[in-house]
């Protein structure tokens, strides 16, 4: 009789501690938001003497919160798509990788459409600074590797267009 009283008390203990879970579920882990290429343009780079090299299609951010918010949280880009930043003024701009899931080459560039400086396989998460050499009016970032593979060098000049809706 002991044991069957024992045994029932366990019994109702288990159904109670189950219960409680059903009415209160553990919160689902955060999410990191989904985001996904916006196509607003295209950006032509070609070489110092003019020479045709590529064609970017590009998503254009030139307000601050799109500025700020850059590409963090994406994992994933094609090698032919790229983030223009635009600035409103020429100033040594720079830049984090805070958040920032994949690797990227940021290319900087002057007011006149010149590519000055390129940083390639930038460090996801990093919170350390990637500085201009010198003051740039755009930033165009690309995945890690894209600036090889599309041949862009220092010196080349830039083009873009944004799409007619």
């Amino acid at each position: 009789m002991r044991i069957s009283v024992i045994s029932l008390i366990l019994a109702l203990a288990i159904i109670s501690v189950m219960a409680c879970k059903r009415e209160n579920p553990k919160p689902p882990a955060e999410e990191k938001p989904k985001y996904s290429f916006r196509h607003d343009g295209f950006l032509e780079v070609r070489s110092s003497d003019g020479k045709y090299k590529t064609t970017i299609d590009i998503e254009i951010v030139e307000k601050e919160t799109e500025i700020l918010q850059g590409l963090k949280y994406r994992d994933k880009m094609d090698k032919n798509q790229g983030m223009l930043f635009i600035f409103e003024e020429v100033y040594y701009h720079d830049f984090w990788m805070q958040d920032t899931y994949m690797s990227l080459d940021m290319l900087f560039i002057d007011q006149n459409d010149e590519i000055f400086q390129i940083v390639k396989n930038t460090t996801p998460f990093s919170e350390e600074r990637i500085s201009p050499t010198k003051p740039n009016r755009y930033v165009l970032e690309l995945v890690a590797g894209a600036a090889d593979y599309h041949g862009i060098e220092e010196t080349d000049r830039v083009i873009w267009y944004r799409k007619k809706n």
